[in-house]
């Protein structure tokens, strides 16, 4: 048996990690994370700052993300295959979401909040201030 190990080709793949790799934004693993204070560089496919946050003994089970948005800034929009939950570590803003339809549905958030990207839904995310940076952190 351990031999199949050994001529599998598949074992110690992970795309994950490897696609995280290439996103060239801090991947933080540890136990317990500040996501207020985590360290976050520029991320160009999103347009912020950003660092990947993975919980120690976790592996890619619980992965998250945190991006920050300048004053008066906006992510570029995006659409993916999963849904996204949102906690907003500070500032305050707005996100679009746009239906199957094609119709587009805004809110605004503040401080604490938390709210649900949906499944394949297209969206984008705007910091409603021109002053303050906008933090928040996704799963």
């Amino acid at each position: 048996m351990g031999d199949e190990m050994d001529f599998n080709p598949y074992y110690g793949v992970f795309p994950y990690r490897d696609f995280i790799k290439t996103e060239g934004i801090p991947i933080v693993e540890a136990y317990a994370v500040d996501c207020h204070t985590v360290a976050l560089e520029p991320w160009e496919r999103l347009g912020g700052l950003g660092a990947y946050v993975h919980l120690a003994g976790k592996s890619d089970f619980l992965s998250a993300y945190v991006v920050e948005i300048p004053p008066g800034g906006e992510l570029k929009p995006e659409q993916h295959m999963h849904d996204e939950l949102m906690h907003v570590i500070s500032g305050r803003g707005a996100t679009v979401i746009e239906d199957p339809n094609g119709k587009k549905h805004s809110f605004e958030w503040g401080p604490t909040a938390i709210f649900g990207i949906p499944m394949n839904a297209k969206h984008q995310i705007f910091n409603g201030s021109g002053t303050e940076p906008a933090r928040l952190a996704a799963v």
